[in-house]
Parts: C-alpha cells; sequence; structure tokens
C-alpha cells in the first residue's frame, strides 16, 4: 500500500481523499490518504515527517513556494508534488489545467488568443506558464499589485489594465465560501471562456456571471482529477494512460453519485 498525503492550511473542504481513492481502484493500487492541515509554525517538523514516513504528498495552499526552502530544489515557481524517496518535487497542475482546458473546451486553443489570469500564487504561476507556452497573451490581476509584477517578470506576462480577452481564469480561492472574484477585483463578465478552479462549488459566482454574460464555464474538479492522476504515477512510478485513467476515475465518481 503506498502512503500519500495532501499538505495545506484551512482544507477542510478538500476532495482530494476521495479522488486519489478513486484514481487508485482505477489503476489497481491501495492508496492511504491523509490530509494534513498545519499552521506555518508546523510546516518544517510536518514536511519532515512526510518525507521520513510517507511515498510522497501533495501540496496546495498556502505552501506551494514555502515547501522548497526545506527540498534541495531549483524548480521556478511552486510546487504541488514531492516525492519522499529522493526528494524530487513537481509541478502537476500546468499538465493538469491543460487537460481541463482540452477536456471543457475544446475548441479553445483556436478560439483564445489572451487570456486573464486573476491570482498570482503557485496555482497561478503554473497556469501562466502553460499559457505562455501554449503561445498565449496572458494578463495578470492579482489584489496585491507587487506579486502580479513578480510573477509577470518570472513568466513573460504582463499587468492586466482592462486589456480584451476570451479566457478569463480564477486561480485565487475567491469563490470557495462563495465571494465572486469577479466584483472583488473590479472586472466585467465579457469572455467567451471562464475558468475557475475553485471546485468546492459546482457553480461559483464567477462561473455565474460569466454564463450570465454568454461564456462557456468550468470549475476546477477536472483540472484537480488530472493533476492526481499525474502525481500519483510519478509518486507510484508508473507510466499511466491519463485520459483513459481519467474515464475511469469519471465513471467512478458517477456510480459513487459524485
Amino acid at each position: 500500500m503506498f502512503k500519500l498525503a495532501l499538505l495545506g492550511r484551512d482544507i477542510g473542504y478538500t476532495r482530494s481523499p476521495k479522488i486519489h481513492e478513486v484514481i487508485a481502484t482505477a489503476i489497481g493500487e491501495s492508496i492511504e490518504f491523509h490530509v494534513v492541515d498545519v499552521t506555518y509554525d508546523m510546516l518544517e517538523s510536518t514536511v519532515g515527517t512526510l518525507l521520513s514516513d510517507f511515498d510522497g504528498f501533495f501540496v496546495t495552499k498556502p505552501y506551494k513556494y514555502d515547501v522548497k526552502k526545506y527540498l534541495d530544489c531549483d524548480i521556478s515557481g511552486g510546487i504541488n508534488v514531492v516525492r519522499s524517496r529522493d526528494k524530487k518535487v513537481f509541478n502537476t497542475d500546468g499538465d493538469g489545467f491543460i487537460h481541463a482546458l482540452d477536456r471543457n473546451f475544446p475548441s479553445w486553443n483556436g478560439d483564445v488568443s489572451s487570456v486573464l489570469v486573476m491570482g498570482a500564487g503557485g496555482a497561478a504561476y503554473s497556469v501562466v506558464s502553460s499559457l505562455v507556452e501554449a503561445g498565449k497573451k496572458v494578463y495578470i490581476l492579482n489584489r496585491t499589485l507587487m506579486r502580479a509584477v513578480k510573477l509577470c517578470s518570472l513568466t513573460k506576462a504582463e499587468l492586466y489594465v482592462n486589456q480584451p480577452t476570451e479566457l478569463a481564469v480564477n486561480c485565487t480561492s475567491l469563490g470557495t465560501a462563495g465571494e465572486d472574484v469577479l466584483h472583488s477585483l473590479c472586472v466585467l463578465p465579457s469572455f467567451k471562456y471562464a475558468f475557475d478552479l475553485v471546485y468546492a462549488q459546482a457553480v461559483t459566482p464567477f462561473m455565474r456571471r460569466a454564463m450570465d454574460a454568454g461564456a462557456t464555464v468550468t470549475n476546477g474538479t477536472d483540472m484537480l482529477i488530472y493533476q492526481a492522476i499525474i502525481g500519483d504515477g510519478l509518486l507510484l512510478g508508473k507510466d499511466l494512460n491519463v485520459e483513459e485513467v481519467y474515464n475511469k476515475v469519471r465513471e467512478i465518481l458517477k456510480d459513487l453519485g459524485e
């Protein structure tokens, strides 16, 4: 049995245990999955425990950058997967995001030339990097300007000052408790596509406003599943067919009424 965990803070809403349990069923493995919700003062000791007692762990908000200081790694941006046996780190968010875009918006690549990304944390770095790599013009809007400027300097993105974009992506946590990110950041919902990384609600206020304005929308569930599948492959040492496993996971979740 593989022993895995999710490390974060204030993550009681997470669906990760169920998702990883279903992935294990889909690939014929056995996974014991723990949620490790700790305050910052406990982070260093917790990382040490996870490295010694677990096969690997996933990292979520707000520690995708902080965990790097306890590991010998030179990866740019945040990390979301740590493999214990060799202390190697990965970020599967970007690949998971692109898989989810392709799944939910099949023609997005041809339709989208520019993107608004809201947020400047670890998930935003992965999303922005993936979009820039795909040849898209990316604009960043964040409540803290200096963090947006820093992300721009790292990724060749630009600051958002009301440029028209076809796709908007919410990489903040606004929406988890029903907040409206567009209202908070004073943005009008004039997009063709809207992607909310928040998955705690089936339809977030951001998605609802974008839908009402005519956009095609999705929440972060598919990205969660895809990045988890890719991460489990890395931690379990398996070369997984991501789409094949995804289809099996969705079938199992449907049978479970989820």
